[in-house]
């Protein structure tokens, strides 16, 4: 397992609107390369003083991990890594989720929708659906999105044919 459980997501919504190939990737590359570097700003020690710019946790180091999700490659995730150690991030390995020689292909094998799925789960008990009987669920995602594709997978092994 290379990243702790829960937490929260971030997007970072980027205008790519006329542009196409390479300008395209170009601007996405950069984008997430300075979102990057904004959160490791406020998370790093400042190279001056050994401060850091936001301190919520008493002085205590902060860690945060990020996980890919669409338009995040292989290339990014190993640069992000790499950032994170130039800018003397804790755990700099572990700032970043599936990475192409260590860790868990987080698409691959569903990691997002297994969390899901459990939330689906209590959410279920919790409102008195019986799941030994047939029941309905309505899935809603990004079109890129991989979660509930793997979601209808994860249904069908937990419930067989009552998930409907």
């Amino acid at each position: 397992k290379d990243i702790a459980e829960g937490g929260s997501k971030a997007v970072c919504l980027v205008d790519t609107e006329g542009f196409k190939g390479h300008e395209r990737e170009h601007i996405m590359r950069k984008s997430l390369k300075a979102m990057v570097n904004s959160i490791l700003d406020t998370i790093t020690p400042n190279e001056r003083d050994s401060t850091v710019m936001v301190d919520h946790m008493g002085g205590a180091e902060e860690f945060i991990y990020f996980g890919p999700d669409e338009q995040v490659t292989p290339e990014h995730i190993n640069w992000i890594v790499k950032r994170a150690a130039q800018r003397h991030y804790p755990m700099p390995s572990a700032f970043m989720s599936s990475k192409p020689d260590a860790g868990i292909n987080h698409k691959e094998f569903g990691v997002t929708s297994e969390g899901v799925a459990v939330f689906l789960d209590e959410a279920l008990r919790a409102t008195g659906v019986r799941t030994d009987q047939p029941f309905t669920v309505s899935l809603v995602g990004g079109a890129d999105g991989d979660v509930a594709g793997n979601m209808l997978k994860i249904m069908h092994r937990e419930y067989g044919e009552n998930a409907r």
